[in-house]
């Protein structure tokens, strides 16, 4: 009897812990959703003599460019938000909304509105999955599919900053929070929400929080809320912002003001009490500097003190903390010990054969580890590359030297920089506008006066990830190395590519034949849409993936490379929005 009791026991634990799992992973799905990554465009807007339509990724018109504007929130799905008119009087915008056979959709809601994304990382300018409808004088969301996400309830609705699919949501001049699903993460009891800003790489915007306020009495009083809805500080600070530089997903840190005093908490927990005027990140060296009765002071994430707050100045050099008390300066480690030298800044290096060194005339230097100068030239700039060299500066004049300071790029240029993640540097001469690109080698790769770079990511058309030197009558491609490499490396879907021959440009095939006669003063190579610009006498026109000339060259554009679908030019962006356009008026005009 009593082993068959304890059986039933266990039983009943595991019904309950099976139970509050479902209810903890059903409640997480409340709270997840993923942002659509868009891997191609299918549609985009069409602009013509002031009015707005639709074309797809083969130049046709889908929708007849009539209408005041066109909102296309997600470019590879055919909803289209068309404007006929605004009225003044309600304060209303007329639209309707098609698809790609001129259908009309989510007829059953009015006033539908794509909803514009002011700070994003990518460059569709709307939320990608649910619009904005309006009922009554009040808003709710709707998915591009029609199906309701919410009733309309709310008196406004807009993005959250660095938030994509979380929205601000208003009822009674009381802010809350809501997500693309309609899941309520804070409820309408705010005065304002605003995004903590907080981005990394990994978790993108998924961890960002919100701080909010409520009005008190004595004033605003802010507070803080996590992603899950889940209130991390009461609304009861003057002043509260989060640390952002501090990545940890477990720890967040906090810098809050009380009547008028600042303080440091991690999480929940005050590590600095609230008895500082200031409190400062810094994020190089991972440490705060404070400041109290007008003195500063240096603690670490844990809150203990590294130097007390005695010091009338403090500033950051690299590894040093130079300090200034009663007219005099004492130069300390990040440690808080004091070190006896003649530099002001001591930074490492992704080397631990090299540091670079700064005195009080701000003339750099590398040392090694135990301080012994390597390179000493009175340069007014040095910054380590990968391997044994180093960026120089003087006089206004960037070059490049080696470990021995040996110079091994000239000091002539106006900037000399590192691409991005490549193994190339981009050198500029501000006079003529000429872009000389190196590899690590320090070997010079190509020149071109008048020149831009451009960098192509990996795509369904792209093959690796490369950059281009182009000017207004040449262009090359490059790998992240600096390796040289032929459109037909690149571009996987294109059977014709630029080549010039005798100063003209033509198209071959991949094997090298010539398939379009070289005639043209610059062509671009094919877009992964199957289109090519051909110029002649400083005017551009449109090839097709067949070798056929679909556009006779009409168009006065200073643009270098630019883009076409069909017969139409690609315009300038308008918040990130693919425009495309057959007006001929020169760039001026435009």
């Amino acid at each position: 009897m009593m082993g068959k009791r304890k059986w039933i026991i266990i039983a009943i634990i595991a019904v309950i812990i099976i139970a509050i799992a479902v209810i903890f992973i059903i409640n997480e799905m409340r709270y997840h959703y993923e942002i659509e990554e868009i891997k191609q465009y299918h549609y985009f807007v069409l602009s013509q003599d002031g009015k707005y339509g639709v074309i797809d990724k083969s130049g046709n018109i889908v929708i007849e460019p009539t209408y005041e504007a066109v909102q296309i929130p997600n470019p590879s799905k055919p909803v289209f938000i068309c404007i006929r008119s605004y009225n003044q009087e309600n304060k209303e915008y007329d639209t309707v909304v098609y698809d790609d056979q001129n259908q009309e959709l989510l007829v059953n809601y009015s006033n539908v509105q794509a909803i514009p994304i002011n700070t994003n990382i990518e460059t569709i300018p709307y939320e990608k999955s649910v619009v904005t409808y309006k009922k009554d004088g009040k808003y709710g969301l709707v998915s591009l599919e029609g199906k309701e996400i919410t009733k309309p309830i709310y008196d406004e609705i807009t993005s959250m900053n660095y938030k994509e699919g979380t929205f601000l949501v208003k009822q009674e001049e009381k802010a809350g929070v809501i997500n693309m699903k309609g899941t309520v993460i804070i409820d309408n009891e705010y005065e304002t929400i605003a995004s903590d800003n907080y981005y990394n790489e990994t978790t993108k915007n998924k961890t960002t929080g919100f701080i909010v306020s409520k009005k008190t009495q004595e004033g605003y009083r802010y507070g803080y809320i996590d992603y899950r809805g889940r209130t991390i500080l009461e609304p009861e600070y003057t002043e509260l912002e989060r640390v952002n530089e501090v990545s940890s997903q477990k720890d967040l840190y906090f810098i809050a003001f009380k009547d008028g005093q600042a303080g440091l908490l991690k999480n929940k927990k005050i590590i600095l009490n609230y008895e500082y005027e200031d409190i400062s990140y810094n994020s190089l060296n991972d440490i705060f500097i404070v400041q109290r009765n007008g003195k500063k002071g240096v603690v670490n994430k844990e809150g203990n003190i590294i130097l007390h707050p005695e010091y009338d100045n403090i500033l950051f050099g690299g590894m040093y903390l130079n300090t200034e008390k009663q007219n005099e300066t004492f130069i300390f480690d990040l440690q808080g010990n004091q070190v006896e030298t003649d530099k002001v800044s001591l930074t490492a290096t992704d080397n631990e054969n090299y540091y670079i060194a700064i005195d009080e005339n701000d003339i750099y230097t590398v040392v090694d580890q135990n301080g012994n100068t390597l390179i000493d030239r009175d340069y007014s700039y040095i910054e380590y590359l990968p391997g044994n060299y180093f960026i120089v500066a003087r006089d206004g004049k960037n070059g490049v030297i080696d470990s021995t300071g040996k110079l091994v790029i000239d000091l002539k240029y106006t900037s000399i920089f590192r691409l991005n993640d490549t193994n190339i540097l981009q050198a500029e001469i501000a006079e003529d506008k000429t872009i000389e690109l190196y590899n690590f080698n320090m070997q010079k790769i190509a020149s071109m006066d008048q020149a831009i770079v451009r960098e192509y990511e990996p795509s369904e058309n792209i093959s690796q990830k490369c950059i281009m030197l182009a000017s207004s009558d040449d262009f090359l491609y490059f790998d992240m190395s600096g390796n040289s490499l032929e459109a037909k490396d690149i571009f996987k879907n294109s059977q014709l590519f630029a080549k010039k021959i005798n100063e003209k440009w033509g198209f071959v095939d991949y094997d090298g034949n010539l398939r379009v006669q070289n005639e043209y003063d610059m062509v671009t190579d094919f877009n992964e849409y199957g289109f090519a610009g051909i110029n002649q006498d400083g005017k551009w026109g449109v090839i097709n993936a067949q070798g056929i000339v679909v556009q006779e060259p009409i168009y006065e554009l200073d643009w270098i490379q630019p883009s076409f679908l069909g017969t139409y030019y690609r315009i300038n962006a308008w918040y990130g929005d693919a425009r495309y356009s057959n007006d001929v008026i020169s760039e001026e005009e435009s």
